[in-house]
């Protein structure tokens, strides 16, 4: 079992309110809306303590370049600490919380960090949950349960 990324995933009434509020939809609709707070977590980067909770967060800007369109965030003060989704080419610089609402066949929900987003005229609240994404036997899914086991170690891993 491989925990890929953990993060706040926006299901149901939420992922319909995010594409309702998209400018341009782009063709590749991305199917499980969630902003990603780590990518491959460490064992201490796990946060087990709000897995499965809701949180309400706020869509304050709005990005499209043609090959990515999505939002940019604004953390309740309450998880701030978790987010821990660090730039790649400035290691020191968190990126912005943003969502990936659609792109093209030939771009990545990676890219959506890049965009300019212009601010939306007011603040929209939407709830998601806290989550993982896992890779299990070819499968791969959202989980809202605890990844480590009871005495507080995750499973052994590897990353892909």
């Amino acid at each position: 079992m491989l925990l890929s990324y953990e993060g706040i995933f926006f299901e149901g009434k939420a992922e319909k309110l995010i594409h309702s509020l998209e400018k341009e939809q782009l063709p590749t609709v991305n199917d499980v809306i969630h902003c990603t707070f780590k990518y491959h977590p460490d064992e201490d980067q796990i946060f087990d303590e709000i897995v499965g909770k809701e949180f309400q967060v706020l869509l304050t800007g709005y990005g499209y370049d043609g090959k990515n369109s999505g939002f940019e965030l604004q953390l309740p003060e309450e998880i701030r600490q978790y987010y821990i989704n660090y730039n790649d080419e400035n290691p020191q610089m968190l990126n912005k919380p943003h969502i990936t609402a659609s792109l093209t066949a030939d771009s990545k929900a990676s890219r959506t960090k890049n965009l300019h987003f212009e601010p939306l005229p007011e603040p929209i609240a939407v709830t998601g949950r806290f989550g993982y994404w896992i890779k299990d036997d070819g499968r791969e899914y959202v989980s809202y349960e605890p990844y480590k086991s009871e005495d507080g170690t995750p499973p052994a891993v590897e990353y892909q």
